[in-house]
């Protein structure tokens, strides 16, 4: 039976014990989820370690676990960077939701030449983040970078990288071996010109995910997923 995860940040991990004052981590355990005391939970750093609990105490402001064991490290595959345009509030709050969820490791919001919604809310990102990770049990939390224009984030693109635009070539004929690669998602209306013509400067691959024509946030999904299993 699978035990539910929580990112509680650095602690010790030769103690017996770890106490922590999240209140929403609280909330959840006591209100919603209705935890009962001795029951097992895994607890993570947010960097790959892990180890199983017991519930021993908990009140409105703090909350007390008996570590059980160190959890072996999962293997988390090739490094995925998702840089993709900001859509408007509900889809891109779905794709950060579900990239996590496929097994993006970080993720970089964009200002391309056609975003249309410009705002940002990271603080809101980073908990859609944290809960998607949570909830699809990974050890590792990932990253949510800061908001780049699209011309910085070409500058600072780790490993191969493909744009994938309906232009591009099929993503089965994309060499995907390395270990790290770098995927961008446009916004709403597409990638400019410019941007493609900037992107095969920068040695981006172009590349297609199929006949038909994705939603932004469908895109990232597809991708991120594609790219993390791709052999």
């Amino acid at each position: 039976m699978s035990k539910r995860h929580y990112f509680i940040g650095q602690f010790n991990w030769s103690d017996t014990s770890v106490n922590s004052h999240d209140s929403e981590m609280i909330h959840q355990i006591k209100d919603v989820l209705k935890i009962n005391i001795g029951e097992e939970v895994v607890l993570c750093d947010g960097e790959g370690k892990a180890v199983i609990a017991t519930l021993r105490q908990m009140d409105k402001k703090d909350i007390k676990f008996s570590v059980i064991k160190l959890l072996p490290p999962k293997n988390i595959g090739r490094n995925v960077v998702l840089c993709a345009a900001i859509l408007k509030r509900d889809n891109f709050e779905w794709l950060l939701q579900k990239a996590v969820e496929v097994g993006v490791d970080e993720i970089v919001p964009l200002i391309s030449e056609r975003t249309v919604k410009i705002g940002s809310n990271e603080k809101r990102w980073q908990k859609i983040i944290k809960e998607a990770a949570e909830q699809s049990e990974r050890q590792t939390l990932p990253k949510l970078h800061s908001t780049l224009s699209f011309k910085e984030a070409l500058k600072i693109k780790n490993g191969k990288a493909v744009l994938f635009d309906p232009s591009g070539e099929s993503f089965a004929k994309v060499n995907t071996t390395e270990n790290m690669l770098t995927v961008f998602i446009g916004p709403e209306g597409g990638w400019s010109d410019s941007e493609i013509k900037q992107a095969k400067e920068a040695k981006c691959e172009v590349a297609n995910l199929g006949e038909t024509i994705l939603r932004g946030e469908t895109a990232g999904i597809v991708a991120v997923y594609l790219v993390k299993n791709h052999i």
